[in-house]
């Protein structure tokens, strides 16, 4: 039986499950799926996007959120085509900062919006909080700093 194709949004949802490395559940409970999926189309030059996501439907991944070594190859071989390089570095940045950049030394980056400032994957990786938002609450301070186990899972503790 064959599957439907996805819609664009599904596909830039696996393409982030991949890219980021966290799951469906973190990209989706950030609730910027749909801001970046818009921010992306519009910055981007005309038809890269789809073209992009075209390509990663192409791709075969049973499950986004842990690929087999098959499918890391042909995912490692998209990312390093030079024609999507730009693109995926900017999407990378778009969900762990929240910001959109042109060129590392661009004055014309920029925060999508406070909302992505605060949802940026980042401060999960960290396990910080943004300065200035989500504040973890009085007498926090007196618990122990979470730490990062050194087994292979990189869970933290």
């Amino acid at each position: 039986m064959k599957t439907p194709p996805l819609e664009p949004i599904e596909v830039f949802e696996k393409l982030s499950i991949i890219l980021t490395g966290f799951s469906k559940a973190d990209i989706i409970g950030t609730g910027m799926l749909q801001t970046y999926f818009d921010t992306i189309h519009t910055e981007l030059e005309e038809g890269l996007f789809f073209e992009l996501l075209f390509e990663v439907q192409k791709i075969t991944v049973t499950n986004p959120e842990q690929p087999s070594t098959d499918e890391l190859q042909n995912i490692s071989e998209l990312v390093s085509h030079s024609k999507y390089e730009t693109a995926i570095s900017q999407i990378i940045q778009l969900w762990y900062l929240g910001e959109w950049v042109f060129s590392p030394t661009s004055d014309q980056n920029y925060i999508i919006s406070s909302q992505s400032y605060l949802e940026g994957l980042i401060w999960k990786s960290i396990a910080a909080h943004p300065m200035g938002g989500k504040q973890p609450g009085f007498g926090t301070w007196g618990f122990a700093p979470l730490t990062f186990s050194s087994d292979s899972t990189n869970k933290l503790t």
